[in-house]
């Protein structure tokens, strides 16, 4: 498998960790800060990557965000799933970007 299709495999991965971590949560909000240390126990480490995943997330709308990013440190900020995220961790929506284990 080439390193471009690997990379992508884990982007899917990782956006479904958010989703499936957030989904375990809700309807609590976390800080960004609080599920990226959550991800770590599954061997994600890179905030890049988590960052990019989270814009995407939130680009479809599953996702929302607390606060503006002027208002308040990014890695502070509370996340939350919206419904259409809670229906995609049920099944009731499918994305090709987000891989879920469920």
């Amino acid at each position: 498998m080439d390193h471009n299709r690997l990379e992508i495999l884990k982007a899917k991965e990782l956006r479904g960790n958010i989703i499936e971590s957030l989904y375990n949560l809700y309807p609590q909000e976390v800080t960004i800060n609080t599920l990226k240390q959550l991800l770590r126990y599954k061997g994600y480490t890179y905030e890049t990557e988590v960052q990019k995943a989270l814009y995407y997330l939130q680009g479809k709308g599953y996702i929302s965000l607390a606060a503006e990013e002027t208002e308040v440190e990014y890695w502070e900020n509370e996340i939350v799933l919206t419904p259409l995220g809670i229906n995609l961790a049920e099944g009731d929506v499918d994305d090709m970007g987000v891989n879920l284990n469920v």
